[in-house]
């Protein structure tokens, strides 16, 4: 999965904060979900456009990724990877990926769970950093301000 030589200095979580504070004032690409459910288990997947910048959350547990479609360059784990359709891989817990979507990608990640309420899922499976709260508070805010 990894490229020859492409070994690249960590990124810290703060220095991802930073680019993702940066990406967050540009106007943001529309990323369909689709959430899927079988006894014991949920996939979330997610259609990424081609020339797109992706920070996805930090995930909490280790679980299956499946890329049914298109092709990424990704930084984790302080190593850059070519991710290219058909490709599946287990993410440790604790990763965050920073994705250059190549083409359009169709990727999902598979998490065991009994869990169906999207809400207590992203409780359960996700962190998400402080600059994204921040962001997701303030959009909240200019929404109120509108409405009234």
């Amino acid at each position: 999965m990894t490229d020859q030589g492409n070994q690249v200095a960590p990124m810290t979580p703060a220095a991802i904060e930073r680019v993702e504070g940066s990406l967050l004032k540009l106007p943001q690409v529309d990323c369909p979900l689709v959430h899927r459910f079988a006894p014991g288990v949920y996939l979330r997947e997610i259609t990424m456009p081609a020339m797109s910048v992706i920070i996805g959350h930090e995930h909490k547990t280790e679980h299956f990724n499946v890329v049914t479609k298109g092709k990424a360059i990704v930084l984790m784990d302080g190593e850059r990877h070519l991710i290219q359709a058909p490709q599946t891989f287990v993410s440790k817990a604790g990763v965050r990926k920073v994705l250059l979507v190549l083409e359009e990608m169709v990727w999902a990640t598979v998490h065991p769970t009994e869990e169906t309420d999207l809400g207590r899922l992203e409780e359960l499976l996700i962190t998400k950093s402080q600059t994204w709260l921040e962001h997701a508070q303030q959009e909240a805010q200019k929404l109120m301000k509108e409405a009234a």
